[in-house]
């Protein structure tokens, strides 16, 4: 397996606690750390994790396209969203904290961020470069 693809899996890992740690904080009767609904965050950081497992598994075309679909989809959704929460202010009342906004925009940014190297990498190689 290749280092972008562990730290990509890492990536799942931490967005997945920030979430677990969400509905920890709902289950006590507390606000939850985000917006973003926390078990819908799971299934993506599992969709996250499958897809990075995918590239030791399989030729790269399921690597490929599962990222393409969640660099798209991460970042125009929970990394915009975010990013607007702290930025502007919209919806910043929907977050624990700003501190807790602003984690939740970075570990998502680095996920991105992660996306588009394994995307340009995975390319690299079956292109020949």
């Amino acid at each position: 397996m290749s280092t972008i693809a562990i730290l990509q899996i890492g990536y799942a890992l931490v967005g997945c606690l920030f979430n677990l740690f969400s509905i920890a904080r709902v289950r006590l009767g507390r606000p939850p750390l985000s917006a973003t609904n926390p078990y819908f965050g799971i299934v993506i950081m599992a969709a996250v994790a499958a897809v990075s497992l995918s590239q030791a598994i399989f030729a790269g075309i399921p690597y490929l396209v599962g990222w393409s679909f969640l660099v798209a989809f991460i970042g125009s959704g929970p990394v915009t969203a975010h990013f607007r929460a702290i930025r502007h202010g919209q919806n910043l009342d929907s977050y624990a904290s700003p501190t807790a906004a602003f984690l939740a925009f970075a570990i998502n940014a680095i996920g991105v961020v992660l996306g588009c190297i394994g995307i340009a990498l995975s390319l690299g190689k079956l292109v020949g470069l």
